[in-house]
């Protein structure tokens, strides 16, 4: 009885230490109609096979624009960052997951962090037709 208890001790323990819980890098993608900017993805790395994502922008530098923000929560685990597209129009930063679907909306442009998220949804919205505020579904 206590081999057994041995096995199930190192089995729990085994499988423990093979989610770290931590973000893990999953890719990155430059962001459309950008000429410097590209993003970073991570996914929490967890034992349901069902965690959330965050990203951050950086510019060519590697000086970190905005960091670890919160994209998405209840994401199968990804192999990589492929599905995901980061857009810039007139300074709004707009990151799809999948195209149209608009997962989040940032400002880069401190003018216009007076604006609410819909307003920036509108502006977008003008220049892309199929876009799908996903906050609305």
């Amino acid at each position: 009885m206590k081999f057994l208890n041995v096995i199930v001790i190192l089995c729990v323990f085994f499988l423990a230490s093979c989610f770290s819980n931590k973000y893990e890098y999953i890719g990155e993608k430059k962001v459309l109609d950008s000429d410097n900017l590209y993003i970073k993805f991570y996914q929490k790395d967890v034992f349901e096979h069902i965690s959330p994502i965050r990203f951050e922008l950086l510019n060519y530098k590697d000086s970190v624009l905005i960091y670890r923000k919160y994209l998405t929560s209840e994401t199968p685990l990804l192999p990589n960052a492929e599905n995901f597209e980061p857009f810039l129009y007139d300074s709004i930063l707009y990151i799809c997951y999948p195209y149209p679907e608009v997962k989040v909306i940032e400002i880069i442009d401190k003018s216009k962090s007076h604006l609410s998220r819909d307003s920036l949804f509108k502006i977008i919205k003008k220049q892309d037709r199929k876009l799908i505020d996903t906050e609305k579904l």
